[in-house]
């Protein structure tokens, strides 16, 4: 019995010609943080693809809590637990910044029987979320497309939360930054540090 919250277990991964993945290993507990660290070609994104449920292995397994598990798709990944912010954004830059934070996971009321988009309800605990963050200057209701980068990542990374991610992978988290968003995601473990197994870990940052 391991007390790891996410394990792989010999990961193997071809693509045409290419060898991405041979009997990869990595295991996180909750609380800790890791860093995958290669030269380009190494296999860093492909890793964290098959944890999303982008790619499938060609042989290994992923252990979640003990128990193996195989994800079909970055939706089953999602319910598991596993959030992933990709260094190419996946925002919808016409919809608002609370919108994008609940896509496909908006609070809901009903009215007239229906159950319809709870609209204050949504942009509260946007706000709620930026400020875990220590994010307290970004319009909740501006359309994300009128942000910068920088900003579209804090988006990015309070959209993850709203999940309730007990794992979350951030795949090259400054690349896509200016510097005073790199200093700020290379803090962000420590708001996750010691809260126990319902924030299991952050176990990526590449």
């Amino acid at each position: 019995m391991t007390d790891a919250l996410l394990e792989l277990r010999g990961i193997d991964k071809r693509f045409p010609g290419v060898h991405a993945l041979k009997d990869a290993r990595f295991d996180v507990r909750p609380g800790e943080v890791h860093a995958l660290i290669g030269e380009n070609g190494a296999g860093k994104s492909t890793l964290i693809k098959i944890v999303s449920g982008v790619y499938q292995p060609d042989s290994g397994e992923i252990m979640l809590e003990g128990g193996q598990v195989a994800f079909g798709n970055p939706r089953e990944s999602h319910s598991a637990g596993i959030a992933t912010i990709y260094q190419e954004l996946g925002l919808y830059p016409e919809l608002s910044v609370a919108e994008n934070i609940f896509m496909g996971h908006a609070p809901t009321r009903k009215r007239l029987g229906l159950d319809t988009i709870d609209w204050e309800a949504m942009e509260a605990e946007a706000e709620a979320l930026l400020a875990e963050l220590n994010i307290h200057n970004l319009d909740v209701g501006a359309k994300v497309g009128t942000l910068n980068v920088g900003n579209r990542q804090r988006v990015e990374i309070a959209k993850a939360l709203s999940l309730d991610a007990r794992i979350l992978i951030m795949d090259e988290p400054t690349a896509a930054h200016a510097k005073y968003l790199a200093s700020r995601s290379v803090s962000l473990p420590s708001l996750f540090m010691g809260e126990g197994p319902g924030v299991g870990g952050l176990p990526f940052a590449t």
